[in-house]
C-alpha cells in the first residue's frame, strides 16, 4: 500500500540557523594552527560541504596538502573549537520562523526531518531548541556529499515518506537543481530566486499548509 506519510525536510544552516560563521572561524583557527594559509575565498569553499571536501578546499586554495594523520588532527581541532563555538547557542540564534514553521508542520501531521551536511546537526537542533519537533535525523557520512539529492532520499526512507510527497526546504540552488530532477518537491529560502517550486525570502515568509496541498496533489 503507498504510504500516506507527508514530510518536511529541511536544510540547516541557513534555512532554521546560521552556523556559517562559527565554521569559517573554526576553519580558520585550524588553518593557522597547521601553517596554511587562509583567504576569505577559501572560507567561503568550506559552506554547505562535508568536513573532507572543506579541508580538500581550504588545502586546493592554499595550493599545498598535508599527509593523512595530520589531515585528522586538523578535523578534529576544528570539530574541537567548532563544538567550543556553538555551546553558547541558544533558541534566540534560531530563524525568526523556524520554530513556527516546524509547529505548523507538526499540527498538519507532516513528520519533519533534517538533511545537513554537519556531522553536528543533532546538537546544533538541540542548542537552537528545535530537536523536540525533529523526527529524523539524516547521517551525513552514509550519503553521497551535498549537493547529491541522496541524503533526502535518506531522510525520506527514515520518516515512511515516498519521495513525491516530500517538501525539501533549503537554501542551495545546486542542491535544489539536483532535488527537482529526482520529483522532488522544492521550497528554496534566500533573497535571491533559486530555482525552487516554491520561493521565499525567510522561513518565516513559508506557509506549510500551502506546500501540503501541493504535495498531496501529487499523491
Amino acid at each position: 500500500m503507498p504510504s500516506s506519510v507527508f514530510a518536511a525536510i529541511f536544510d540547516l544552516d541557513g534555512v532554521l540557523t546560521s552556523t556559517s560563521a562559527r565554521h569559517e572561524q573554526s576553519w580558520a583557527e585550524a588553518a593557522e594552527k597547521f601553517g596554511i594559509p587562509i583567504s576569505e575565498a577559501a572560507l567561503q569553499a568550506t559552506r554547505s560541504v562535508p568536513r573532507t571536501s572543506a579541508l580538500n578546499a581550504l588545502l586546493a586554495h592554499a595550493g599545498t596538502d598535508l599527509p593523512p594523520a595530520a589531515r585528522e588532527r586538523l578535523m578534529a581541532y576544528k570539530n574541537e573549537r567548532y563544538h567550543a563555538l556553538i555551546a553558547g547557542l541558544t533558541p534566540d540564534d534560531a530563524f525568526p520562523g523556524a520554530l513556527e514553521a516546524l509547529q505548523a508542520c507538526r499540527r498538519l501531521g507532516m513528520k519533519i526531518g533534517v538533511a545537513s551536511a554537519s556531522l553536528n546537526a543533532q546538537v546544533v537542533l538541540e542548542r537552537i531548541g528545535l530537536a523536540g519537533l525533529v523526527a529524523f535525523v539524516a547521517d551525513p557520512r552514509l550519503a553521497e556529499p551535498k549537493p547529491s539529492a541522496e541524503i533526502y532520499g535518506m531522510a525520506c526512507a527514515g520518516l515512511g515518506a515516498l519521495p513525491q510527497h516530500a517538501a525539501c526546504i533549503e537554501d542551495g540552488g545546486p542542491m535544489i537543481a539536483n532535488l527537482r530532477a529526482e520529483g522532488l518537491h522544492t521550497v528554496g529560502i534566500g533573497d535571491r530566486p533559486l530555482g525552487a517550486d516554491e520561493h521565499f525570502a525567510t522561513i518565516a515568509d513559508w506557509d506549510p499548509a500551502w506546500t501540503l496541498e501541493k504535495l498531496r496533489l501529487r499523491a
